[in-house]
């Protein structure tokens, strides 16, 4: 049986630790994780007042044993050797905004398409936004009830 692949936004790993599910998620075979570079900049960005929540999410990366993917080339947000060649990602500008003010979630919303992910996020213009465009969302609580 192949596994359910599943993105999650960078804020879903702070309620893996407030809500103590970590364990349970990680011990699930239900699901493969897969995250990008983004989501690890805005882990690794956090602020040093919350450098314990920041060691979490990083060893919650490590406990999913989530899979790197690469992300659409666009200038000041991705690096080289985590990208993809320029132009070889339609669906990045079909999930950009008119102000480009969602250009992150953008390249993760575009990442989950291509790698067949479902995007576990709260963010509920972000989720419409997704569906929109055929990527399957779930909330965090629809997550942990299905694991």
């Amino acid at each position: 049986m192949d596994k359910e692949r599943i993105m999650f936004d960078s804020n879903s790993f702070d309620k893996m630790h407030t809500s103590g599910e970590l364990v349970k998620i990680a011990a699930s075979e239900r699901y493969e994780y897969y995250i990008t570079s983004i989501q690890i900049e805005e882990i690794g960005n956090m602020p040093d007042e919350k450098k314990e929540k920041r060691k979490e999410n990083l060893l919650a990366l490590c406990c999913l044993r989530a899979h790197l993917v690469p992300i659409p080339a666009v200038v000041d947000y991705a690096r080289v050797g985590l990208c993809l060649p320029v132009g070889d990602d339609d669906m990045f500008s079909d999930l950009l905004t008119e102000t480009g003010s969602n250009t992150r979630d953008a390249m993760i919303g575009s990442a989950a398409k291509r790698e067949g992910c479902t995007v576990v996020t709260d963010d509920l213009r972000y989720s419409k936004k997704l569906k929109q465009n055929g990527i399957p969302t779930m909330t965090y609580q629809e997550f942990i009830r299905k694991v």
